[in-house]
This record gives C-alpha cells, sequence and structure tokens, in this order.
C-alpha cells in the first residue's frame, strides 16, 4: 500500500507506443510513490497503447474516441474520476518524457518551499544528448515571443543552477496547484496545443501566481515525437494561438502600448515563413488567429475582471531584452557565473 497520492500525473498520449513505455516506466520507478496516473488514450489504436500500459493500480486509463487535443485531453484526465478525492497538484508529463526518479521528490519538496507558487517547472535535457538542455523554464517577450530557456546549449553542473522563477512551465514536465489549476479552468481547450502551457501560466499569473523553475527535477525530452520538429502543424497552431495569448490575457495598460510591436513581430514571423517556403501555413495559421478574436476578446472580459496582479508585476515576469530571445536564453540568475 502507498499513502495517499498528492498528485496525479496526466499523460496525454497518441499512438506513441514504446516511447508511452518508457514514460511510464521512469515514472513507477519514482523514490515518492504517492501519485496516482491518469493516462488519457487521445485517439489512440488500443493495438499500439495496450502493449505500454503497466499493470499498476496507480496507473488509470482514460480512453477516447477521437483526439480532441492535448489541452482538452489534459483537462479531461485532471478531472477524470479514479475513485477517490483528486490529489492537491496535477503534473502534467509528456509520453516522450522519462522522469529521472526523484523529479516527484524534487517537486514535492520545491511546492513546500514556495507555498506562494502555482506551477513548478522541470529541467528537461535533450533525450538523444542529456548533455544539452531542452529547457530551464519557459520565457516570454512581451511580444508573445516564447521560448525555452538555454535550449540546445550545454546543461550547466547542477551547483550552477538556481531555483528561482521563470515565465511559464513546459507542459512536457510541470507541476500545478490543484486549486489554482481549478481556479482558472486548466487549459484552454480552443488552443488545442502549442503555447497553451504559456497561456495557463499567464492566466495563473494574473490571478497573483507564480512559477518556479526547480533545477533538481530532471526529465529526458524527445520533443515533438507526436507532431514533428517544426512541422506544418506546430507552425499553424503556434501562429494562431500567438494571437489569442496576447488578446486574452496581456493586462490592458500593456496591450495597447505592445501592439504596434507585436503586430510587427506577426509581420516578421510571415516574412521568416515565406522565405522558408512555409508563408502558406503561416498565414492560415494568422487567419485563424484572427478570425477567432472576438471570441478571445470575449474570453479576455472574463479573464482580466479577474485580475488581481498588478500589470507591472506581469511586466517584470517577462524577458524586455531581445538578445537573450536571440540567444534563447534563461532569465538573468537562474545560472550562477562560473
Amino acid at each position: 500500500m502507498t499513502d495517499t497520492p498528492w498528485v496525479r500525473v496526466v499523460i496525454v498520449t497518441m499512438n506513441e507506443g514504446p516511447l508511452l513505455a518508457r514514460c511510464l516506466s521512469a515514472l513507477l520507478a519514482q523514490t515518492d510513490a504517492a501519485f496516482e496516473a491518469v493516462v488519457v488514450a487521445n485517439g489512440s489504436d488500443p493495438a499500439i497503447l495496450d502493449p505500454a500500459l503497466p499493470r499498476d493500480p496507480r496507473v488509470h486509463v482514460l480512453r477516447l474516441s477521437a483526439n480532441i487535443g492535448y489541452s482538452q485531453a489534459n483537462n479531461v484526465g485532471a478531472d477524470h474520476d479514479t475513485g477517490g478525492p483528486p490529489p492537491p497538484f496535477v503534473a502534467t508529463l509528456n509520453p516522450d518524457a522519462f522522469p529521472d526518479p526523484d523529479w516527484l521528490t524534487a517537486l514535492r519538496a520545491a511546492a513546500g518551499r514556495h507555498p506562494q507558487a502555482t506551477a513548478f517547472a522541470s529541467l528537461q535535457v535533450l533525450d538523444r544528448d542529456p548533455d544539452l538542455c531542452d529547457g530551464l523554464g519557459d520565457e516570454m517577450a512581451p511580444v508573445c515571443l516564447v521560448w525555452r530557456g538555454g535550449i540546445w546549449r550545454p546543461v550547466p553542473p547542477r551547483a550552477r543552477l538556481v531555483e528561482g522563477p521563470c515565465f511559464s512551465a513546459c507542459a512536457a514536465a510541470a507541476l500545478y496547484r490543484r486549486v489554482a489549476w481549478d481556479a482558472v479552468g486548466g487549459f484552454d481547450g480552443r488552443f488545442f496545443c502549442y503555447l497553451d502551457d504559456v497561456d495557463l501560466a499567464f492566466r495563473l499569473r494574473l490571478r497573483g501566481g507564480t512559477v518556479v523553475f526547480v533545477p533538481t527535477a530532471r526529465v529526458r525530452h524527445v520533443g515533438s515525437a507526436t507532431n514533428g520538429e517544426d512541422s506544418d502543424f506546430i507552425r499553424f497552431h503556434t501562429a494562431r494561438n500567438r494571437i489569442w495569448l496576447f488578446a486574452k490575457d496581456m493586462p490592458g495598460p500593456l496591450i495597447w502600448p505592445l501592439l504596434p510591436a507585436f503586430v510587427v513581430v506577426v509581420v516578421l514571423l510571415l516574412a521568416r515563413g515565406a522565405m522558408r517556403g512555409r508563408l502558406r501555413i503561416e498565414s492560415q495559421g494568422l487567419a485563424a488567429g484572427l478570425a477567432g478574436l472576438p471570441r478571445a476578446w470575449r474570453q479576455r472580459r472574463a479573464i482580466q475582471r479577474a485580475r488581481v496582479a498588478p500589470w507591472w508585476r506581469l511586466a517584470g515576469a517577462m524577458t524586455w531584452d531581445p538578445r537573450l530571445f536571440l540567444r534563447r536564453a534563461p532569465r538573468r540568475g537562474r545560472i550562477r557565473p562560473s
């Protein structure tokens, strides 16, 4: 018998098969065994899914007949009835992310050290080369350009990494307080996937929450295992969702001064897409984003009415130095000088 679960780990899968099996094996090897897992089979083929599932009472399987999107599938998994009260934390773990044995132990300890924080980000390293970063927490520029801090750069020694704030937790391996998750409604299902975790972090911040990067919570991450690296699918959803992210979440004192710069960035991204032969898909994403603006603006009214954090605190959580974006660097202060 294990202790009462303190966290529900939601794993959304769509025909990842062997990757899912490896992910679940790493999860079941956690030194902190007081968890429950909900595997959301998001339109998965049973012939691919079933061989990957372990026989462990902590692992619950929710089979969906169709792919409802990563965002909504995580919400469904978080709300799934497993026969007991929902644990006070929700973790999201991608099937291509493989946590170290003390991943949950590290996140649980960090949650105790930071009782006011509402989300926690993991140290992600590339599975193909664990000496390279896949992300030291997510960062966002005020024009809604988002990146995983330190991506593709050498992983700093553990002694140089500092536990501290980042803008968002990459949902490939993140932890959220359930009460905060429920207060904002989890992910926005309209996003389907991509930038949905940044949108969630932004809405948590608007309500006074913070996000903490936990360098001792380490996972190996393949990345884009389902949709392909920099595929048309990714480009479309990123272009569309960036419009909604800016429209929904940016506080009033910031949205209007930043709007011209945001428009310039959108135009530059279209130009880059044209140079790379991707203008059609980037334009389709932009058109879908603009078509969805009326609903996003209606969402904005409710989101901004619930805001309790001052706009300058939200501005301070963003990365204003464009050089950090160009280098895909994390916020200053998360890596000690050597």
